[in-house]
């Protein structure tokens, strides 16, 4: 069985009056899809930055257990900080900030929240790829690899988001959030604002690139046919109950 790139276990963060999420467990594996499926309000995003050690609530991270074991088996990245409010979630911030971006990426609900609108896709790729532990050998070589591989053609490089169709837009978030060749793509409601066609093609498109870079990818999404088209594992999060924590 392969190792895990997350183990999350009993997570539980709390806003002054009440829990936000109580007890939840998560395991992404290499070349597998984990969807996040909930009601909204049910903490399916807080549990996703949550993985990403960035927690922004108080008092916050109360229980809990986060590890990643495909790049160190022994460390609890929560270790010290449930119970320590909003000092130690920035401890906590700080310490991971080398994850972020070539551990794992983040794609957002929309495109236009993921690429900078002031650059080049080119350019953004290139400040992508510049996270790896490895720079490659030909980086215009990469850069067309890494478009092409979202359906891309190389005049996208030169272009920046606003020449780009809605669906081109987010072919090139795909390519900014896989060109870090990171181990875990965590993916927030992508199918957001999509009409049906759109949508069925991003999201599956967005799980052939994962398991063709051989990353694991944690989706969330509300839409029940999504995740039993293409998730291997589903964490379902149960309603918010609003009880005072």
């Amino acid at each position: 069985m392969s190792t895990p790139l997350v183990e999350l276990r009993d997570l539980a963060v709390a806003a002054p009056d009440r829990m936000l999420v109580d007890g939840i467990d998560v395991d992404v594996l290499p070349g597998r899809v984990t969807a996040l499926v909930g009601q909204s309000g049910s903490g399916k995003s807080l549990t996703a930055r949550s993985i990403m050690c960035v927690l922004d609530v108080d008092p916050g991270l109360q229980r809990g257990v986060l590890r990643y074991p495909a790049l160190d088996l022994k460390t609890d990245w929560f270790e010290g900080v449930c119970g320590g409010g909003m000092r130690a979630q920035r401890a906590l911030l700080k310490r991971s900030r080398l994850l972020r971006g070539a551990y794992f990426t983040y794609s957002p609900q929309s495109a236009s929240s993921a690429l900078n609108p002031g650059r080049t896709i080119g350019r953004q790729l290139q400040l992508a790829i510049g996270r790896r532990e490895q720079a490659p050998d030909n980086l215009s070589a990469e850069i067309r690899s890494v478009l092409s591989s979202v359906g891309l053609g190389p005049a996208a490089a030169g272009a920046v988001p606003a020449e780009l169709s809605g669906g081109m837009c987010q072919r090139a978030a795909l390519a900014v959030a896989i060109a870090p060749r990171p181990r875990l793509v965590i993916a927030d409601e992508p199918e957001t604002g999509l009409d049906p066609v759109l949508r069925r093609a991003v999201i599956e498109l967005m799980v052939s690139v994962c398991k063709d870079y051989g990353a694991g990818l944690l989706l969330i999404s509300h839409h029940e046919s999504t995740v039993r088209r293409i998730a291997d594992d589903v964490v379902r999060l149960p309603p918010p109950t609003g009880i005072s924590p």
